[in-house]
């Protein structure tokens, strides 16, 4: 790819964080990056918006070396805001990440990272989300790298034809670079996560509980995002907007005689 693109870069680790600033070195080399990143951190939001009160931005801290705005808001947010206040032209693509912690699976559904490329492809804007397991966070460097070649082949696909939309979604696995297996492309795992709470100490009187748990009848197969992903590859998935149960079309024909 030789053509310089225009790119929205966000996240949900906030506008500060390690991963959103390699994700924005490795892009800005080649492309022209702006940033609308969250105020503060937005893990685990999923697909939320702002309704209940005002949304305020500011430029980002000339120290930070990228270009872009702070907003006071979900992932979702600074996509939508950035698209339709902030920039003056609709970018060539969205990205967002590089989150510190996996979104394979069952985890797409509750990621502000996810989220916010979602919001992109609703927007009609080609979308990427880039994901690294957590205990592989000392590598963000060169895996941004890694995404960023990535990056290449899918923006070389284009926009969607016949208005049909499609973001995706890219996971880096919890090793060394030099011992990852290479890329797959795969479909989303439905693995059951079996989220439990434990009881902790807080600074009131009455207990609060943690959210804590694991991914649960895991596929065998590498064609899923979440096992591959086990298996040290980066995984590769596209998803799309449509989560109708086809199946169930039909047993439900009979609602319509009532």
């Amino acid at each position: 790819m030789t053509k310089r693109l225009s790119i929205l870069l966000t996240n949900d680790d906030g506008y500060d964080s390690a991963g959103l600033k390699q994700m924005y070195s490795a892009l800005n080399a080649e492309h022209d990056v702006v940033v609308a990143a969250p105020e503060t951190e937005q893990s685990g939001i999923g697909h939320a918006f702002t309704l209940d009160r005002p949304l305020h931005y500011r430029d980002l801290p000339a120290e930070l070396g990228m270009k872009g705005y702070i907003i006071n808001g979900t992932p979702s947010d600074c996509v939508k805001f950035a698209l339709s206040v902030l920039l003056k032209h609709k970018p060539d693509f969205v990205v967002s990440g590089m989150n510190i912690g996996e979104n394979s699976g069952i985890c797409a559904f509750y990621s502000g990272t996810v989220a916010a490329a979602r919001e992109g492809a609703f927007w009609r804007v080609p979308s990427a989300a880039f994901s690294l397991c957590a205990n592989a966070g000392n590598f963000v460097e060169p895996y941004c790298q890694r995404a960023l070649a990535i990056f290449r082949g899918i923006a070389e696909i284009g926009p969607a034809e016949n208005g049909r939309c499609v973001f995706y979604n890219v996971n880096f696995p919890g090793c060394a670079p030099g011992k990852c297996r290479g890329v797959k492309v795969t479909r989303q795992s439905t693995a059951f996560f079996d989220d439990r709470y434990r009881r902790v100490e807080t600074a009131v009187q009455q207990p609060g509980y943690v959210v804590y748990g694991d991914k649960k009848d895991v596929e065998e197969l590498d064609t899923y995002d979440s096992r591959a992903l086990m298996n040290n590859y980066i995984t590769v998935s596209p998803l799309g907007f449509d989560a109708t149960a086809e199946w169930a079309l039909p047993l439900l024909g009979g609602l319509e005689d009532l």
